[in-house]
């Protein structure tokens, strides 16, 4: 894909100084998990430059902290581009972050506290609400507080790191998941269940539930790329 003007990344309203490194890493990387900036589609340093009213030398050192992120990829003789993350790699790291997270989320179950447990149970029902209104914006913002509200329980700041690179590793693979109009009502069973396991205690539970949840992410996953190889007339 060629990028035309307005599909850069803009630095927003922030007059004509020059932007840090830092800052125009984290305005790339939210065009990228917003999906303004699509898989593959090219960055191009002397646009980057302009737009950030930056130098090449600060572009080029951002885009390298972006390809240690695993968002970026250089590509001989093409340059930079917004890496193309495949299924077969979008599973293994769904099963990497499945071990992360659950030892979160068990260690969650054993330190959580009676606050936190009405905290939890009342996402819970915020969760309930969304799905039954179908409202699939107000779920998956939801299922990100639930998230990371059980993560804060846990205190593992370092799986906390890691679990935000592999989200964002997977950017494009769970935002075409997150947002299907059906996925409130399937996911949900699977969300109550890990809440539910937390707020009881239950470590064993919470591992049992979220191995579910994440068998039901993969296969939705791979039914969805099957779909998209194989379109069906009536997609047509």
């Amino acid at each position: 894909m060629s990028p035309s003007e307005n599909s850069q990344p803009k630095p927003g309203n922030r007059g004509s100084r020059h932007l840090s490194q830092a800052e125009i890493v984290d305005t790339i990387r939210q065009a990228i998990l917003a999906n303004n900036l699509a898989p593959g589609q090219r960055l191009i340093e002397a646009e980057l430059c302009e737009q950030f009213n930056s130098s090449r030398g600060t572009i080029r050192a951002a885009l390298v902290e972006l390809v240690h992120e695993g968002l970026v990829e250089r590509v001989a003789n093409r340059g930079a581009r917004v890496r193309i993350v495949g299924l077969e790699e979008a599973l293994q790291v769904a099963d990497v972050r499945l071990a992360v997270e659950t030892l979160c989320a068990m260690r969650a179950a054993e330190r959580i506290s009676d606050a936190e447990v009405e905290t939890l149970r009342g996402i819970a029902r915020r969760m309930e609400d969304y799905a039954t209104q179908n409202d699939v914006v107000g779920f998956a913002e939801m299922t990100h507080l639930a998230f990371e509200t059980y993560v804060d329980i846990a205190q593992q700041d370092v799986a906390k790191e890691v679990l935000a690179r592999l989200r964002d590793r997977m950017a494009g693979h769970r935002l075409r998941l997150t947002y299907r109009q059906d996925r409130p009502r399937t996911s949900l069973p699977y969300w109550l269940d890990i809440i539910d396991a937390i707020c009881r205690r239950d470590p064993v539970a919470v591992r049992d539930a979220l191995h579910r949840h994440v068998e039901n992410i993969k296969q939705t996953m791979i039914s969805l790329s099957a779909d998209e190889r194989n379109p069906s007339p009536m997609a047509l």
